[in-house]
């Protein structure tokens, strides 16, 4: 063989074996003073698709760039690499927002995939997500063990209703509001005229129907606060197919549309005979004061009944997401 040529493979081999000697002791220096478990996390988060959550991660106070955050996670799906969830920059998460969030890592483990995730430095989102039990759903590793109790249940099924399930959470929600355990049937129903609008509408063609309700208990300030999710395809597809193109044009826009739904007056607007129940049902309780704070995102349109404003975002959202409040000033 040529001397220069062997020389010079001589050279690469010897950079390579550099190289590796330098991420190897780099590696070693990074793991000092960790434990077992530490170290693991470290090399199945360098093996891992890192996904950064935004700094506010919140539907309410940060909508596009946290739909979108959930959107690209969402792509994910069908990658067979690990995905990490760096919380770490995290400053403000609410109970609602965590909900999406498990919805969308529920899909990954449903699949089989791996989730794996960091806790966030700031305190109050740290404590915010531990408290939600979020973690116990993670099929993977977390930075550390959760050693705060959760006071949030998070219910999860595929099933129509869970009457059950829904008392033991009003049961549990009326006495944060007032001390005491107690029945709440305008309450109860609510949650399972979610569901069952959920399972009958927004999964199509047989699709395996999952909805989420996450219910987060707020003794010092007073109130219960709920979310709903479920990840078919939205209350608006679902409007589309049944109204038809040519009676849309009735409508001002997708929020006329979707508020006139919950009003229960589609079948004044269009002559149709349409009787979509669900809906109405949902708006009432919180026009009858037996929740606040209603706030509904689904496809690409909000209803804020919170602030009174209804608007479309320039993002698509594949679903439906609800979110309300009880407090001593609602009707119980």
């Amino acid at each position: 063989m040529n001397n220069k040529l062997l020389k010079k493979k001589q050279s690469i081999r010897s950079e390579y074996s550099k190289k590796r000697r330098i991420k190897y002791l780099k590696s070693k220096e990074n793991s000092k003073g960790k434990s077992t478990s530490e170290n693991h996390l470290d090399k199945l988060i360098s093996n891992s698709i890192s996904k950064k959550l935004p700094s506010i991660f919140s539907l309410r106070d940060n909508t596009i760039e946290t739909i979108v955050f959930i959107n690209d996670l969402k792509k994910l799906i069908d990658t067979n690499m690990r995905i990490y969830l760096n919380m770490k920059s995290v400053e403000k998460i609410n109970s609602g927002t965590i909900a999406l969030l498990l919805s969308v890592v529920n899909e990954f483990t449903a699949r089989g995939k791996k989730i794996i995730g960091s806790k966030p430095k700031n305190s109050e989102a740290r404590k915010t997500l531990e408290l939600s039990g979020f973690f116990d759903y993670m099929n993977g590793s977390v930075e550390y063990s959760t050693e705060v109790n959760s006071n949030t249940i998070i219910e999860q099924s595929n099933k129509c209703v869970e009457p059950q399930s829904t008392a033991k959470i009003v049961s549990e929600a009326m006495k944060t509001i007032t001390g005491e355990k107690k029945r709440n049937k305008k309450l109860q129903g609510l949650f399972i005229e979610l569901m069952a609008n959920s399972i009958n509408h927004g999964f199509p063609d047989n699709e395996k129907k999952k909805w989420i309700l996450s219910t987060s208990h707020y003794k010092g300030e007073g109130y219960v606060s709920f979310s709903f999710i479920d990840n078919g395809v939205g209350i608006l597809k679902t409007l589309n197919q049944k109204i038809g193109r040519q009676l849309l044009t009735v409508f001002k826009g997708k929020q006329d549309l979707l508020q006139t739904a919950f009003k229960g007056e589609i079948g004044s607007r269009t002559g149709l005979h349409f009787r979509g129940k669900g809906l109405p049902f949902i708006k009432d309780k919180f026009d009858s004061n037996r929740i606040s704070n209603l706030f509904i995102l689904t496809n690409n349109v909000i209803l804020d009944y919170i602030s009174n404003e209804f608007y479309e975002i320039d993002v698509p959202y594949s679903g439906t997401f609800y979110y309300f409040e009880i407090n001593s000033k609602n009707e119980l």
